[in-house]
């Protein structure tokens, strides 16, 4: 059999164009899906670069995520409210309103925020608050109105009524070496507050009068500049009788303050409300959101007052004895009060210490020294006046309140303290004023310190150190001495004279810690000690009651409950921050 081999057949040319086709088609379709792979790659990278810019969270409140956008808008929104109020305070000083010194005190802090290193840790803060209240009003109920947002869109766009307000105020201190006031004590602050009042109604001007009351150590006169009524921390009656002056320059009666200090106070100048009916167009971010929360925050607030301020709650009858914390740490031993005068070489204690002991400058000085001594202790109640007397005395720190120095422990004198902080240098006046037992009003003799000059010092009194007089307190009472005679003989607040007697209190009305001392201790009791806020202080629950509070009391609270609740509100909310990445935020500053 023959076998015939087969040969393949030769493509025709329609056939290799059809096979052609089909080659740049794959090829094309290929390219196509790179690209759209690249695109898509490309595409990821972007939206994951934009996510990771703008909408990843930096920031949750109870799994409610807050954003990065979120931040940047609120802060937009912080600087342009700054920005705008400077504006408002200009068109009133441009308006003659306020003064171009009252212009710079009240927009300081505007412009300061404007660019404050804390622009976008604080928005967040603010944030994070908003929605800690927003889902606080959710769970009870509370909402807010279109016409509650309106009014506060009124409330944010008005600059309230300010008024320039002076005061002029005397402290009640003990006399020494006692520590704590007597009722004499305070008769004699409000006496001396009821003459400079006196001599600002004869027509004497009210600089001279204040100039008068500072000059001594129990003066507590003071600029307070443009004031608004919410802002002010005076007790709420004082600040009712300023912001119900008539006009400028009417006086206000003599309040006593919780603080023991007696004041009375005048205003300069009143300036109306005023309302930039710009306000909302200026606004950068998200202001309606700002203006909702600001309306919410307010719906909140009114609920906690009625619950805490306008509504029966427990209470307790309280004493305190509370002690000042001084100037020294504990351990630092006894305290002296003492008033000195300084004559110095050439009449100049700065320099003192550049002159030679050897030059007859100093011979000088030793010799007024021993002048003022004579003449101290023929009359030692001419300290005051001769302290005052810059002809006389070359001291430039203690001379305008004669000489008075507050409470020193011995550490204090030298130049470096225990705890590494500047002294005063006086080692060899502590010597003098430690060396032995002391009768009050010596005058000492003249004490030479190189790096002043002779210090003539009349002694007052010495004590024990705070900490020792707080225990020595607790260790009376432990053995059963009477909680209110140990007040009277220690306390150094006000309400000593009445024996401690700090009268009925509410929770959120007091300092975290004094509260929790007070209500954790059983009815009847002392508390332990607490440390802060200045004082070390112990505290005996007399009585509780549930009652609504005393009007003195209701107008703490209106101030101080909402923002303990608040506090305590956020610390029991689960917050996350990523602090790192809201730091990030913060634009770089500038190459110099």
């Amino acid at each position: 059999m023959i076998v015939r081999t087969r040969y393949a057949p030769k493509p025709t040319r329609r056939r290799a164009r059809r096979d052609d086709t089909r080659r740049a088609i794959l090829i094309t379709i290929t390219f196509v899906a790179a690209i759209a792979v690249a695109l898509s790659l490309v595409a990821g990278v972007f939206v994951a670069n934009y996510y990771a810019d703008h909408g990843a969270a930096v920031e949750s409140v109870n799994g409610e995520a807050i954003n990065k956008d979120a931040v940047r808008d609120r802060v937009a929104l912080n600087v342009s409210r700054d920005k705008r109020l400077v504006q408002d305070y200009l068109v009133l000083r441009n308006q003659g309103k306020i003064t171009p010194d009252e212009y710079s005190a009240v927009s300081s802090t505007p412009l300061s925020d404007q660019t404050s290193a804390t622009l976008y840790t604080d928005a967040a803060k603010q944030l994070a608050t908003e929605a800690t209240l927003r889902q606080y009003a959710s769970k009870h109920g509370i909402t807010v109105s279109d016409q509650q947002i309106k009014a506060q869109i009124q409330i944010d766009g008005t600059v309230p009524e300010m008024r320039h307000v002076m005061i002029i105020g005397v402290a009640a201190v003990p006399t020494p070496p006692a520590s704590s006031v007597t009722a004499q004590d305070a008769q004699d602050a409000l006496n001396k507050a009821q003459g400079y009042l006196d001599e600002v109604k004869s027509g004497k001007k009210w600089a001279d009068v204040a100039t008068e009351s500072n000059g001594t150590s129990s003066g507590a006169t003071t600029d307070l500049g443009l004031a608004i009524k919410d802002s002010m921390s005076l007790d709420p009656d004082l600040v009712d009788a300023i912001f119900n002056l008539a006009k400028p320059n009417d006086l206000t009666a003599i309040f006593k303050g919780t603080d023991g200090i007696y004041r009375f106070a005048t205003v300069t100048s009143i300036v109306s409300p005023y309302v930039d009916a710009d306000w909302e167009k200026s606004m950068s971010g998200d202001f309606q959101g700002h203006i909702r929360a600001a309306a919410l925050q307010t719906a909140v607030q009114d609920s906690v007052n009625k619950q805490y301020v306008d509504t029966p709650t427990v209470q307790r009858h309280v004493l305190e004895i509370a002690v000042g914390t001084g100037y020294g740490q504990p351990g630092n031993g006894d305290e002296v009060k003492i008033s000195m005068m300084a004559f110095a070489p050439s009449h100049n204690a700065a320099a003192a210490a550049q002159v030679p002991t050897s030059d007859a400058a100093w011979a000088d000085a030793k010799s007024r020294a021993d002048a003022a001594v004579a003449t101290l202790r023929a009359d030692p109640s001419k300290f005051d006046a001769m302290a005052k007397d810059t002809s006389v005395n070359d001291d430039t720190v203690w001379s305008n309140i004669g000489g008075s120095l507050p409470w020193i422990p011995a550490d204090l004198f030298n130049a470096q303290t225990a705890d590494g902080s500047t002294g005063l240098g006086l080692t060899n006046v502590a010597t003098a004023v430690f060396k032995n037992p002391l009768t009050p009003n010596t005058i000492i003799d003249p004490v030479q310190e190189t790096s002043e000059g002779y210090i003539v010092v009349k002694f007052e009194g010495r004590r024990p150190a705070p900490a020792q007089r707080i225990a020595d307190a607790q260790l009376s009472i432990a053995a059963g001495a009477d909680f209110a005679t140990v007040a009277k003989e220690t306390s150094e607040v006000i309400d000593a004279t009445e024996g401690g007697d700090k009268g009925w209190g509410a929770r959120y009305q007091f300092p975290t810690e004094q509260e929790q001392a007070i209500f954790s201790t059983p009815v009847g009791g002392v508390s332990q000690l607490v440390s802060g806020n200045g004082y070390y202080a112990i505290y005996k629950v007399v009585e509780e009651q549930t009652r609504l509070p005393d009007p003195a009391v209701a107008a703490t609270l209106k101030k101080s409950a909402f923002g303990r609740w608040l506090t305590e509100l956020g610390s029991n909310t689960n917050i996350w921050t990523d602090d790192a990445g809201i730091t990030a935020l913060s634009p770089a500053s500038p190459t110099p």
